[in-house]
Order: structure tokens, then C-alpha cells, then sequence
């Protein structure tokens, strides 16, 4: 059962090599995440630190799995709150952090089907309750206090 993404998200090794144009990362992101990704999008997650700044006008690895894990989570998390869970720590290894995303995604999904079908007021209330959850962590995590909605 998919969930927030598409299909299954490549492991690291399996992104790109080489530096993908803007149009090229749209296209390659397009199968993955669910709703649209446009490159407006993109530019504004690069100028508030979510995304790594291209070199020169390509976006590496590093940039393609922050995207990904952007553009699946953008729909539960403020970018507040996303920009604490994927640099809240100061400097983070996003290679690491994708690895864990990735196990953490395959891990939630497998425990979703074996699970007994919801409703979708108990999908709504279960999603309010883990929002507020993931904002309490996030904010004891980086002591301050928690990121509102944008």
C-alpha cells in the first residue's frame, strides 16, 4: 500500500550521478511524489534552506533527496517544521537522514497493511494527533518553541 509517495523512493545509490537541470529534476521527482512540484516550489525551498543551493544550475544528490523527502512531507508538516526535522541539528548528513526516512516510510507503510481499514474520520484524527506529536518532538529536539502553520 503507497501512502505519500507515488512509488517506492530510490535508495541513495540509485539517484542520479550528475547534476540534474531544473526541468530534469521535475520530471524524475514527477514519478515519485504525489501532487504537483513545480520549479517555483523548488526555487523556494532552496532560498529558505530546506533544499542545498544547485552548483551552478544543477541540483546533486543531496538536493534531489531533500526534495524528495520535502515534497512527500510538505502536506503534514509546515516548512517551519520541515526545516527543523531536516536541519535542525546544525549540519546534517542528508545522506543518513534519507536512509533513515526511506527505512522509517517502509516501516509505517508495512504496519499500515496489516492494519484493520479506517475510516477516513479516524485517518483525520490519527494525522491531527501525529502532526502535533511530530511538532512537540520537534520542538523539545531544538528548544524553542513549536513552529506554527504557514
Amino acid at each position: 500500500m503507497r501512502t505519500i509517495t507515488a512509488q517506492p523512493l530510490p535508495d541513495w545509490e540509485s539517484l542520479p550521478d550528475f547534476g540534474l537541470y531544473m526541468d530534469q529534476l521535475l520530471i524524475f521527482t514527477e514519478r515519485y511524489l504525489r501532487g504537483e512540484l513545480t520549479a517555483g516550489m523548488v526555487n523556494s525551498y532552496v532560498k529558505s534552506g530546506l533544499v542545498t543551493r544547485p552548483s551552478g544550475k544543477k541540483y546533486g544528490k543531496e538536493s534531489l533527496a531533500q526534495i524528495l523527502m520535502v515534497g512527500a512531507l510538505k502536506a503534514a508538516l509546515p516548512l517551519d517544521s520541515l526545516r527543523l526535522l531536516l536541519h535542525g541539528g546544525g549540519e546534517t548528513d542528508t545522506r543518513a537522514l534519507y536512509a533513515q526516512f526511506l527505512a522509517e516510510l517502509e516501516r509505517i507503510e508495512s504496519e499500515q497493511g496489516r492494519q484493520p481499514q479506517a475510516d477516513a474520520l479516524d485517518c483525520a484524527l490519527r494525522a491531527a494527533c501525529e502532526q502535533q506529536r511530530c511538532r512537540d518532538l520537534l520542538s523539545a529536539r531544538n528548544g524553542a518553541s513549536a513552529p506554527g502553520k504557514e
